[in-house]
Protein backbone atom coordinates (compact mmCIF):
# COMPACT_ATOMS: atom_id res chain seq x y z
CA UNK A 1 0.00 0.00 0.00
CA UNK A 2 1.03 3.42 -0.65
CA UNK A 3 1.53 6.32 1.46
CA UNK A 4 0.27 8.46 -1.15
CA UNK A 5 -3.20 9.88 0.05
CA UNK A 6 -5.95 9.92 -2.24
CA UNK A 7 -7.04 12.96 -3.60
CA UNK A 8 -10.38 13.10 -5.58
CA UNK A 9 -10.95 14.74 -8.35
CA UNK A 10 -13.21 16.84 -9.47
CA UNK A 11 -16.87 16.00 -9.22
CA UNK A 12 -18.54 15.07 -12.76
CA UNK A 13 -21.02 18.03 -13.61
CA UNK A 14 -24.55 16.97 -14.16
CA UNK A 15 -26.83 18.38 -17.44
CA UNK A 16 -28.75 20.11 -14.32
CA UNK A 17 -25.51 21.96 -13.03
CA UNK A 18 -24.60 23.04 -16.63
CA UNK A 19 -28.20 23.89 -17.69
CA UNK A 20 -28.13 26.10 -15.01
CA UNK A 21 -25.00 27.76 -15.39
CA UNK A 22 -26.12 28.49 -19.27
CA UNK A 23 -29.93 29.87 -18.27
CA UNK A 24 -27.91 32.06 -15.38
CA UNK A 25 -25.71 33.58 -18.29
CA UNK A 26 -28.44 33.64 -21.24
CA UNK A 27 -31.53 34.25 -20.22
CA UNK A 28 -31.08 35.70 -16.86
CA UNK A 29 -33.22 32.97 -14.45
CA UNK A 30 -31.99 34.27 -11.67
CA UNK A 31 -33.90 37.68 -12.29
CA UNK A 32 -37.21 38.64 -12.22
CA UNK A 33 -37.87 39.01 -15.56
CA UNK A 34 -36.95 35.38 -15.97
CA UNK A 35 -38.79 33.30 -18.71
CA UNK A 36 -41.43 30.17 -18.04
CA UNK A 37 -39.75 27.20 -18.90
CA UNK A 38 -42.87 26.58 -21.34
CA UNK A 39 -41.28 30.17 -23.02
CA UNK A 40 -37.79 29.14 -22.68
CA UNK A 41 -38.88 25.60 -24.44
CA UNK A 42 -40.81 27.34 -27.37
CA UNK A 43 -37.61 29.32 -27.60
CA UNK A 44 -35.25 26.52 -27.76
CA UNK A 45 -38.10 24.55 -30.15
CA UNK A 46 -38.66 27.77 -32.62
CA UNK A 47 -34.66 27.77 -33.05
CA UNK A 48 -33.74 24.18 -33.12
CA UNK A 49 -36.43 23.03 -35.08
CA UNK A 50 -36.78 20.11 -32.29
CA UNK A 51 -39.52 19.31 -30.00
CA UNK A 52 -39.21 20.37 -26.73
CA UNK A 53 -41.59 21.10 -23.73
CA UNK A 54 -41.84 23.44 -20.81
CA UNK A 55 -42.21 20.31 -18.18
CA UNK A 56 -39.30 18.13 -20.23
CA UNK A 57 -36.99 21.62 -19.81
CA UNK A 58 -37.95 21.55 -16.19
CA UNK A 59 -36.93 18.25 -15.48
CA UNK A 60 -33.51 18.61 -16.99
CA UNK A 61 -32.95 21.67 -14.98
CA UNK A 62 -34.00 20.48 -11.71
CA UNK A 63 -32.02 17.02 -12.09
CA UNK A 64 -35.23 15.11 -12.56
CA UNK A 65 -34.44 14.01 -16.51
CA UNK A 66 -30.76 13.08 -16.34
CA UNK A 67 -30.26 11.40 -19.75
CA UNK A 68 -31.43 13.55 -22.58
CA UNK A 69 -30.97 12.09 -26.30
CA UNK A 70 -28.26 13.75 -28.18
CA UNK A 71 -31.04 15.49 -30.64
CA UNK A 72 -31.87 17.35 -27.36
CA UNK A 73 -28.84 17.84 -26.80
CA UNK A 74 -28.23 19.62 -30.03
CA UNK A 75 -31.12 21.89 -29.72
CA UNK A 76 -29.83 23.36 -25.99
CA UNK A 77 -26.82 23.64 -27.69
CA UNK A 78 -27.85 25.94 -30.70
CA UNK A 79 -30.18 28.07 -28.48
CA UNK A 80 -27.56 28.43 -26.01
CA UNK A 81 -24.63 28.42 -28.50
CA UNK A 82 -22.25 26.08 -26.90
CA UNK A 83 -20.41 22.91 -28.64
CA UNK A 84 -22.68 19.86 -27.92
CA UNK A 85 -19.78 19.17 -25.78
CA UNK A 86 -20.24 21.55 -23.25
CA UNK A 87 -22.89 19.00 -22.48
CA UNK A 88 -20.93 15.70 -22.84
CA UNK A 89 -17.53 16.72 -21.56
CA UNK A 90 -17.43 17.99 -18.49
CA UNK A 91 -13.54 19.83 -19.01
CA UNK A 92 -15.38 21.35 -22.36
CA UNK A 93 -18.27 22.80 -19.68
CA UNK A 94 -15.81 23.77 -16.99
CA UNK A 95 -13.42 25.66 -19.22
CA UNK A 96 -16.37 27.94 -20.49
CA UNK A 97 -17.48 28.45 -17.36
CA UNK A 98 -14.06 29.26 -15.20
CA UNK A 99 -12.79 31.41 -18.10
CA UNK A 100 -16.05 33.34 -18.38
CA UNK A 101 -17.25 32.57 -21.95
CA UNK A 102 -20.54 32.39 -20.92
CA UNK A 103 -20.30 35.85 -18.68
CA UNK A 104 -19.24 37.54 -22.05
CA UNK A 105 -22.07 36.40 -23.90
CA UNK A 106 -24.62 37.66 -21.20
CA UNK A 107 -22.78 40.88 -21.29
CA UNK A 108 -23.14 41.12 -25.17
CA UNK A 109 -26.38 40.09 -24.95
CA UNK A 110 -26.79 42.97 -22.14
CA UNK A 111 -24.85 45.36 -24.30
CA UNK A 112 -27.40 44.73 -27.37
CA UNK A 113 -30.47 44.94 -25.49
CA UNK A 114 -29.51 47.88 -23.87
CA UNK A 115 -28.72 48.96 -27.77
CA UNK A 116 -25.05 49.50 -27.49
CA UNK A 117 -23.26 48.74 -30.41
CA UNK A 118 -20.37 46.01 -30.59
CA UNK A 119 -18.01 48.57 -31.62
CA UNK A 120 -17.61 49.76 -27.45
CA UNK A 121 -16.75 46.13 -26.58
CA UNK A 122 -13.58 46.53 -28.13
CA UNK A 123 -12.45 49.16 -26.18
CA UNK A 124 -12.33 49.19 -21.93
CA UNK A 125 -15.09 46.41 -22.03
CA UNK A 126 -13.39 44.05 -23.90
CA UNK A 127 -10.13 44.74 -21.51
CA UNK A 128 -11.53 43.05 -18.86
CA UNK A 129 -11.19 39.91 -16.84
CA UNK A 130 -13.82 37.51 -16.98
CA UNK A 131 -15.03 38.26 -13.16
CA UNK A 132 -15.13 42.00 -14.37
CA UNK A 133 -17.56 41.32 -17.33
CA UNK A 134 -19.55 39.64 -14.94
CA UNK A 135 -20.05 42.50 -12.85
CA UNK A 136 -20.17 44.69 -15.48
CA UNK A 137 -22.97 42.67 -17.13
CA UNK A 138 -24.82 42.69 -13.45
CA UNK A 139 -24.72 46.66 -13.46
CA UNK A 140 -26.53 46.55 -17.01
CA UNK A 141 -29.00 44.10 -15.82
CA UNK A 142 -29.29 46.15 -12.53
CA UNK A 143 -29.63 49.83 -14.18
CA UNK A 144 -31.99 48.13 -16.77
CA UNK A 145 -34.18 46.91 -13.37
CA UNK A 146 -33.93 50.06 -12.33
CA UNK A 147 -35.35 52.08 -15.22
CA UNK A 148 -38.40 49.67 -15.83
CA UNK A 149 -39.55 49.67 -12.00
CA UNK A 150 -38.87 53.91 -12.27
CA UNK A 151 -41.57 53.38 -15.84
CA UNK A 152 -43.85 51.29 -13.61
CA UNK A 153 -44.18 53.83 -10.75
CA UNK A 154 -46.32 56.28 -10.42
CA UNK A 155 -45.16 59.64 -10.72
CA UNK A 156 -46.25 62.11 -7.62
CA UNK A 157 -48.71 64.89 -9.16
CA UNK A 158 -47.03 68.91 -8.38
CA UNK A 159 -49.18 70.36 -5.62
Amino acid sequence: MSDEEYVPGPHRMTVAEKLDHLLRARAGFDGDDKPSYKVLAARIAARSGETFSGAYLWQLHRGERTNPTLRHLRALAAYFEVPVSYFTEDDVARRMIDEGVLAERGLDRAMADAGVSAAYLLGDLAALSPEGKRIAADMIRQLRELEQYARKSPRPSPA
